[in-house]
């Protein structure tokens, strides 16, 4: 009877490959929105690199969008590396069963984001002219771009936070909702109002440039309500329902050692 309940209990056991193929699944649901969720955000300079190109002033107007890419860019990096290690920490605190330590680093997190957020301001307003010069001699282009970094300072101060709370919603396993507030915001928000302040009003790439300003509010307001009325509680159960998947891995080998039934009874002490 106990070699029989043994032989049973193997064959429930699923393969190797259909454990494999389940777990690339999981890593594809959560891989993927992540990925977008980037894309969305780099693509819209990519289009409005495009629209500037539409402008009265085309030469000019490319000229300072290659410029606000750069500089994005190079602010980029500190968000970024503040939502790598939010994702991280956010993610390793829900695992371990600490809810209150997760919202405790989520709520950190931010904290430094919109420190490092005035920093790329403070650069931006006062450092304007130096830093255009480091592009360009063109008066216009100069000129232009001393207008427009400003604003990109200030579409600083909803990024940081933004990109940090993306980071924060790939840790708690919600990289879905972060592609879904850049796809609205970028493109329901800031596109058309990058469009109508720029061609229809006339304000040219000034107004595409308070185009991204709108969407970046629009995703900043939005991403910071998700990640402020998160039940970490509950994220931390489903955490914990998400490492339980992985134990097939872990307890594999007693499991195939079933196939000789009293004899892996017997390591357990019930064949003594």
């Amino acid at each position: 009877m106990a070699e029989l309940e043994a032989l049973r209990s193997y064959q429930k056991q699923p393969t190797m490959a259909e454990l494999i193929g389940k777990e690339w699944g999981d890593l594809l649901r959560l891989a993927i929105p992540s990925c977008i969720a980037v894309c969305l955000e780099w693509w819209w300079y990519e289009f409005m690199t495009i629209l500037a190109g539409y402008l009265s002033e085309p030469r000019v107007a490319l000229a300072t969008s290659a410029i606000v890419i750069q500089t994005t860019s190079l602010m980029y990096t500190l968000p970024t590396a503040l939502s790598a290690s939010a994702s991280t920490r956010v993610g390793n605190e829900l695992g371990a069963g600490r809810p209150s330590r997760a919202r405790l680093a989520a709520v950190v997190a931010i904290g430094l984001a919109l420190l490092t957020s005035f920093l790329g301001l403070i650069g931006t307003v006062f450092g304007r002219e130096a830093w255009g010069r480091v592009f360009t001699k063109d008066y216009e282009v100069l000129e232009l771009t001393m207008i427009v970094l400003p604003i990109l300072g200030l579409c600083e101060l909803a990024n940081c936070p933004q990109t940090t709370s993306c980071g924060i919603l790939r840790g708690s396993a919600r990289p879905g909702t972060g592609a879904t507030i850049n796809f609205y915001s970028f493109y329901l928000v800031g596109a058309p109002l990058a469009i109508v302040l720029g061609f229809v009003c006339g304000l040219g790439f000034v107004g595409m440039c308070y185009g991204l300003l709108g969407a970046q509010i629009a995703c900043v307001i939005s991403i910071l309500t998700v990640v402020f009325r998160t039940d970490w509680e509950r994220e931390s159960l489903k955490a914990k329902e998400l490492v339980g998947k992985t134990d097939h891995f872990v307890h594999a080998d007693p499991v195939i050692k079933c196939e000789e039934g009293v004899g892996f009874l017997t390591e357990l002490g019930f064949g003594k």
